[in-house]
């Protein structure tokens, strides 16, 4: 709690890399003093720091460098930044070169997205030229290409909107509203703590930062998924159905809160120069990046809307096969995508093992609708054999002329 409400200085460098060269390292020297100093200034009236950004893309479009320095005096700052250093891959000096950039005149690349997004957070700084900042906390820190709160924003809104998605679809299978609500706002909250457990394991260190910043996905869904099932036991409530109805819920909300990991910077794509990148930040440095967070939201909405349509209009009723197969579609997709990030992975066997579970849960989901199917189109027509290819849309013909029926009619 105390570093969060220490005060520290926000502030950022901007710089154009260029259109031509090869990928090159910048370090920006930030140096600061403190204003209206009473007496002899001491070690927290001042600081000098020298921030590194490395594989620098020229044609990219304008970077932004923030330097957030922490342990320093609260009030008003003089900041000046400047280049130090640039070098290539090979070590010799890049063939691009860093000129500070006019935030009013060197757009990013996709104005029409920058523009509707403005240039929020700290103005960019001329090279040695002093510019003012007040120093602040943790939470309320400028930084170019995030927007502060829109993270609990977004996700508190793809909460609402899950929760109602769910209680909706509960709802037309007859099911106790009241206890399906208490059950999902439990679950909810074991999987927030089991996002926060999982994000520190796979940091593999506690502190104050891991405490303070970070939640995954997947401690999400396993921590609700135990906390769902036992409640769905005790109450005796169906749990096919039930989980069917959250898993749509749950991508739906998905699909709403993972922009929010956009616009505040957490788990960022790889810089790109390509025409496909938005100008995004990863709370430290901003450029044109992959848009990564954004694919995962795409993804969780289209996984979300075909779940819906197989709940609202059942071909085939298998309790429970809607959500698996969609985690696993989800996660097969994920780790798809996971290249795409900057983080480095931190295991090399994690993926591959996570391809592999998705792979086989989603062949065996499979595997059980086909089952099923074939085991309907048997019961509909008793004198012929109708083999699951011969299922259209959701009802089965006989070839001995029967009516058409549809998979619910046959019980």
């Amino acid at each position: 709690m105390r570093a969060t409400l220490a005060p520290l200085v926000a502030a950022s460098y901007w710089f154009d890399p260029g259109d031509r060269g090869k990928p090159f390292t910048v370090r920006i020297r930030f140096s600061g003093h403190r204003l209206g100093v009473d007496g002899k200034p001491g070690a927290a009236d001042r600081f000098e720091i020298v921030e590194t950004v490395r594989d620098v893309l020229p044609g990219s479009g304008p970077v932004a460098v923030t330097a957030r320095v922490a342990g320093i005096n609260e009030g008003e700052w003089t900041v000046t930044a400047e280049p130090l250093l640039e070098r290539s891959h090979r070590g010799s000096k890049a063939g691009g070169h860093v000129r500070p950039a006019d935030t009013q005149k060197d757009l990013p690349a996709n104005p029409s997205f920058f523009r509707a997004l403005r240039w929020w957070g700290t103005p960019g700084m001329s090279a040695s030229v002093p510019g003012t900042v007040r120093s602040t906390i943790r939470a309320f820190a400028s930084v170019p290409g995030s927007i502060t709160g829109s993270w609990p924003v977004l996700v508190g809104l793809g909460a609402i909107v899950g929760l109602m998605m769910q209680a909706y679809l509960i709802r037309r299978g007859h099911v106790d509203g009241a206890a399906a609500l208490r059950l999902s706002l439990a679950a909810s909250l074991a999987g927030l703590i089991g996002s926060k457990v999982w994000f520190i394991a796979a940091s593999r260190k506690l502190s104050a930062a891991t405490l303070r910043e970070g939640l995954c996905i997947q401690g999400f869904v396993a921590g609700a998924a135990l906390v769902l099932i036992g409640g769905l036991l005790l109450f005796h409530l169906p749990i096919g159905s039930f989980l069917d109805a959250s898993a749509v819920g749950l991508f739906f909300g998905m699909a709403i809160g993972r922009p929010g990991c956009f616009l505040t910077g957490c788990c960022a794509g790889h810089p790109t120069a390509s025409r496909w990148g938005l100008w995004a930040s990863d709370q430290r440095i901003g450029l044109r990046r992959v848009p990564i967070q954004l694919w995962e939201a795409l993804l969780a909405l289209v996984i979300g809307l075909v779940a819906l349509a197989l709940v609202t209009q059942p071909i085939v009723n298998v309790p429970g096969a809607i959500a698996l197969g969609g985690l696993a579609i989800y996660t097969l997709g994920r780790q798809v995508l996971f290249p795409f990030r900057a983080e480095p992975r931190r295991s090399s066997l994690g993926r591959p093992s996570s391809l592999a579970v998705a792979a086989l849960v989603l062949a065996a989901d499979a595997t059980c609708w086909r089952s099923l199917a074939y085991k309907i189109a048997r019961h509909w027509c008793r004198q012929c054999l109708v083999s699951p290819s011969a299922i259209r849309g959701d009802f089965v013909r006989c070839r001995k002329g029967d009516s058409p029926r549809t998979f619910t009619d046959a019980g």
